[in-house]
């Protein structure tokens, strides 16, 4: 089933843009507004439009309801490489921000001389701003936003900051650095209060109620929810959304619930902004989660992948399948299943505006695609790539593998004991009708909630259905010596090895990999510059390098310049594969020069004749 519509609903969201197209109430139709909102470790079953029971999302779910559901969206399993592939279009691999995120006093970054979104959207006569995480370098000016095609840029720098002081702490060997990070282009903000999805929700208000309408508008809002803060406290959630959950009975994953209750609330005020402004119906809303929660180990946040397995920072379904939705007022509402990598967006969101991209990058505009139903243009994702940790993983059509050493503390499913109540839930379809988004698109857009066509929609997209018997099973986990394959149509919870049954398809993958393998652009392990500490610039964390110091001093260790070893050993079964490929295509080729040969040999005797 490639894409759901959803038919009368459909038909009357396409009216109703007409009516307001005809009645003078959408400005500059022609080019539109862009909003993306991220999430940050955002959990597969923490929306209430996948069926959680649990954490309430009206407005998320009402955009979900009215817009796309990207069923099948997938980022990386970490925020910088997952971020440095938006706005690059390509897979991080290329550039060296594959594997861990870069860290607060690493000197890393996307490298200058790579092309990003808002450049792109400068270029077709865009306003860009950036409010929110950046997670892309900071230890050079040349790597900030504002130097990379963001016209504006409020927020922070690093991974992660205290949701109420907005300081990083980072403890190195012993050493405890901490600071402000929280910026407006290059200035610290130091007389800032509240609690951080607010205040990057009030920039974003903000920005959309100052825009010149005449010009097009695109705005990045990064949230830091439902990441742990970067303070000494983890899951600092607002007082109100605390007590919005108060049936959960676990209190950690309350807190969490907290967060991503305020992050529903923030997509609200911020739509309900733009349709104050009256921009709403010429604007295109993404909401998407820059990967999957990290449900247990360091920095786990409570959130839950579930019915989905692993956690992030793997390479499993939890971390690397998302949550993703496209909102525009033309959009019919559907459920759209074909494959789209979080690389798709440069090429996607360019072709919306208008635009085309002419340089060579590894994402595919889907916008026609997404828009009429059309079958995905993509049949493979290199779902990731970690020369560190040492393991790859690939998706070509239905079928995945994986290779290398995973770490089998995130190859489980977690988070069931979480999932319990000490108080009755308030029912699902009173909270969503009363949502923010619910009002505006009825006030605005004329349009109405469809409560029955939304919980089909839950239903389809919750994959509860596959998740009999799954703790009955014997889980694949890949090593150095044999990888796991999965048919993701029938398997998407990767419950069903197929390595040893589907030889051909293995060997065919492997070698996919190996090529991939060998264009990556090694990382080196993450070291820190004690020049980077905070307290060397009035405890605030800002660029201590400048742009034109060599990256080389850090590099001391000699054995790291060289090329990573592919994360799986040849067996007899591949060699002879490649043997038999090698010997068809020089076959091939011989056949093909002969035939040339012969060819040229009776045009040039032809030619001492005349006929």
């Amino acid at each position: 089933m490639s894409a759901c519509n959803w038919g009368v609903a459909a038909e009357m969201r396409i009216i109703s843009f007409l009516l307001l197209v005809v009645a003078g109430k959408c400005e500059n139709i022609v080019q539109p507004n862009i909003v993306f909102i991220v999430a940050d470790d955002l959990g597969w079953d923490d929306v209430s439009f996948h069926g959680s029971r649990q954490i309430m999302t009206p407005n998320i779910d009402a955009l979900a309801y009215q817009g796309i559901i990207l069923s099948q969206y997938y980022t990386d399993c970490r925020g910088t490489a997952s971020r440095s592939a938006l706005f690059t279009g390509k897979y991080p691999m290329r550039m060296g921000t594959q594997g861990i995120s870069i860290a607060a006093g690493e000197d890393r970054g996307v490298p200058p001389s790579e092309r990003l979104l808002p450049s792109y959207l400068q270029e077709l006569g865009y306003v860009t701003h950036l409010i929110g995480k950046w997670e892309l370098g900071k230890s050079r000016e040349h790597y900030l936003p504002t130097n990379r095609g963001f016209d504006t840029f409020y927020g922070f720098l690093g991974s992660d900051v205290d949701y109420y002081t907005y300081n990083h702490v980072q403890n190195l060997n012993g050493t405890v650095l901490y600071g402000l990070d929280l910026f407006h282009n290059f200035t610290p903000i130091e007389d800032q209060s509240g609690h951080l999805t607010n205040i990057l929700t009030n920039q974003a208000i903000k920005v959309i109620r100052n825009h010149n309408t005449s010009v097009p508008l695109y705005v990045h809002i990064s949230h830091a929810a439902a990441h742990v803060g970067g303070g000494c406290v983890n899951l600092q959630a607002p007082e109100e959304s605390i007590a919005a959950n108060d049936h959960i009975a676990h209190s950690a994953r309350r807190l969490y619930a907290g967060l991503v209750t305020g992050l529903d609330a923030s997509v609200g005020n911020i739509i309900a902004a733009l349709a104050e402004r009256n921009i709403l119906h010429n604007t295109i809303i993404v909401f998407a989660s820059d990967n999957g929660a990290p449900s247990t180990g360091f920095n786990r946040n409570f959130g839950s992948n579930l019915p989905l397995r692993g956690t992030k920072g793997s390479p499993w379904e939890g971390a690397l399948r998302s949550t993703a939705v496209i909102w525009q007022a033309s959009l019919p509402s559907k459920i759209w299943s074909g494959l789209f990598h979080v690389i798709d967006w440069l090429p996607t969101l360019i072709g919306a505006a208008g635009g085309n991209i002419s340089e060579k990058i590894d994402g595919i505009n889907q916008w026609s695609a997404v828009m009429s139903s059309k079958k995905s243009p993509r049949s493979e994702i290199l779902l990731g790539l970690d020369d560190l940790a040492n393991w790859a993983a690939l998706r070509v059509g239905n079928y995945k593998i994986i290779i290398g050493d995973v770490d089998k503390g995130k190859s489980g499913y977690y988070s069931k004991e979480l999932k319990l109540f000490r108080l009755p839930v308030f029912p699902y379809v009173n909270v969503l009708l009363s949502s923010e988004t619910a009002r505006v698109f009825k006030e605005t857009l004329y349009v109405n909630v469809d409560v029955d066509m939304a919980l089909k929609k839950q239903n389809y997209t919750n994959l509860r259905s596959y998740s009999k018997d799954v703790d009955e099973k014997e889980l694949c986990v890949p090593t150095s010596s044999k990888g796991c394959l999965f048919d993701l149509t029938e398997d998407p919870l990767e419950t069903n090895d197929l390595w040893y049954s589907h030889p051909e398809i293995v060997r065919q993958m492997v070698l996919q990999l190996r090529m991939y393998w060998a264009k990556i652009s090694p990382r080196r392990r993450p070291r820190v510059d004690m020049e980077a500490n905070p307290a060397l610039r009035n405890f605030v964390w800002t660029p201590w390098l400048s742009n034109e110091e060599e990256v080389q001093k850090y590099e001391n260790i000699k054995h790291e310049h060289l090329f990573p070893p592919f994360p799986l050993q040849v067996s007899v079964g591949e060699l002879q594969y490649l043997t038999n490929l090698n010997l068809n295509l020089f076959k091939n080729s011989f056949t093909e020069y002969m035939k040339k040969t012969a060819d040229a040999f009776v045009e040039s005797i032809a030619s001492l004749f005349s006929f």
